[in-house]
């Protein structure tokens, strides 16, 4: 049983690709099924695909971890103050996008993007109790230039935000961040 429309625009679909209507309906059971053999929604994994494309049209790209933190070691160690301001300044660009955007809170939705994309910090958190925000990341991999770098990454964004950073400590793999509103 399902809702008209839905049936009626799935059996487009199907026809455009040559399918029938059963074929295309078993295709997603097995999807439906995959995923959650995964740990996954059909509807997290769709929602992850979408940041993934958002991520590729902002200018980010993959690229591999080991190599990444080498460079941040190098860029910070010849270059720290320098490095530390790039940082910076590129999480007061990415934070505008969503401080600009239509979002009903800009964010929740930086947070929520920024959490897939952070996929290297195992534990990453935005908490707002206003008038105040903390931010929490943690990651044992992160060396200690990538950590200052991110955390200043952090501070721009929370700039952008209207919010001035109030504490902030900052250890190799530890960033925890209160920013109180301007």
């Amino acid at each position: 049983m399902a809702r008209e429309d839905l049936i009626n625009r799935l059996s487009e679909i199907a026809k455009q690709r040559g399918h029938s209507l059963y074929e295309t309906v078993n295709e997603l059971f097995e999807l439906a099924i995959t995923a959650e053999d995964m740990g996954f929604t059909l509807k997290r994994v769709v929602e992850e695909r979408e940041l993934s494309e958002l991520a590729r049209k902002t200018g980010f790209i993959l690229g591999l971890e080991s190599l990444w933190y080498e460079m941040t070691d190098l860029a910070y160690e010849q270059k720290k103050r320098q490095a530390l301001k790039s940082w910076f300044e590129a999480g007061v660009w990415f934070a505008k996008r969503y401080v600009t955007s239509e979002a009903a809170d800009p964010l929740a939705a930086f947070k929520k993007d920024l959490a897939v994309f952070t996929w290297n910090a195992p534990e990453f958190s935005v908490e707002k109790m206003e008038p105040a925000v903390s931010v929490r990341v943690m990651s044992p991999r992160f060396p200690e230039s990538y950590t200052y770098l991110f955390a200043s990454f952090l501070e721009g964004a929370l700039g952008a935000f209207g919010y001035k950073v109030a504490s902030c400590d900052v250890k190799q793999g530890v960033i925890l961040l209160r920013g109180v509103r301007e």
